[in-house]
């Protein structure tokens, strides 16, 4: 009986985050080291990210967001998942909201889908 090939995927995480972090996935990529990257597009380089992604043909997904930086999406200005200065709760800020009931899980749900 044939034996089946066994594909491993490995995934340069937070493309878009910033130039170094560009540089070095795209790198990776480049030496057979990654085979896709997630794009961070909220991320202070995703512009320069996905230009390197469609120059170098890099497989590219969607890193979804919702713990760092500012949103994307106009529509969570008055959104429990944004502090008061308007960008989200950070990794620690959110765990913080959630165990103190301030996230409206609605919204999260919605964000999701």
């Amino acid at each position: 009986m044939p034996r089946s090939r066994v594909k491993l995927i490995v995934t340069g995480d937070d493309f878009g985050y910033c130039p170094r972090r560009n540089r070095g996935i795209m790198d990776c990529f480049l030496a057979s080291g990654i085979s896709s990257a997630s794009l961070l597009v909220n991320g202070s380089a995703a512009v320069e990210a996905a230009e390197m992604a469609k120059r170098y043909s890099i497989p590219t997904g969607l890193h979804a967001n919702l713990s760092e930086g500012a949103p994307v999406c106009t529509t969570l200005k008055d959104s429990s998942l944004l502090n008061k200065g308007g960008f989200f709760h950070g990794k620690m800020g959110i765990r913080k909201a959630l165990a103190k009931g301030y996230l409206n899980m609605s919204e999260v749900q919605l964000r999701w889908q």
